[in-house]
């Protein structure tokens, strides 16, 4: 049992910042909390409790509106367990580097580093950083603008060389 308390408050003190230093917390409470359910010396609620301990003020915040937005049947004061609590860290912490000190934001973007104050959610005092673009995604919405003026264009044309008219009947007169 003192070997998670130690875990969970060198967890809470260091601030997780990453999702490197997400997975090294996670790995290692894992390894003891396991064994300590699987010898009964204490329950999963009491393990997702110490759990949730661990992560600290900053990124719980962050968890937890996650896990408001995605666990929407779970009531107000009933625990999360630690599956949904992992699975809602990654997603805040995605994007963060593995490495564990924290001080780029993403592998894929050189150029953004991160604050200590962790800006997902409004929670930065100032501007927020801009996460990654995907450029797949990108790619595709340019293609259909690109298609769609395209259109726009061709339909110019068309009123331009038919006289202001979109068919191409003569005027009817009566």
């Amino acid at each position: 049992m003192a070997d998670l308390d130690q875990i969970m408050g060198k967890a809470a003190r260091t601030n997780i910042k990453t999702i490197g230093q997400f997975a090294d917390y996670y790995r290692k409470f894992y390894q003891v909390s396991k064994w300590l359910t699987d010898s009964g010396q204490i329950g999963s609620l009491k393990r997702d409790c110490f759990f949730q301990n661990g992560l600290g003020p900053s990124l719980w915040s962050n968890i937890q509106h996650r896990l408001n937005i995605v666990e929407r049947d779970v009531r107000p004061g009933d625990p999360y367990t630690m599956t949904q609590m992992k699975a809602a860290a990654e997603f805040v912490l995605h994007g963060t580097n593995t490495s564990m000190n924290g001080t780029k934001y993403s592998q894929q973007t050189p150029g953004l580093y991160a604050r200590n104050d962790m800006p997902y959610f409004g929670q930065s005092k100032t501007a927020p950083l801009i996460p990654p673009v995907k450029i797949e995604e990108t790619k595709k919405r340019f293609a259909d603008m690109d298609h769609k003026l395209e259109t726009v264009l061709a339909t110019l044309q068309k009123l331009t060389t038919n006289g202001g008219s979109l068919n191409n009947r003569a005027p009817q007169t009566g």
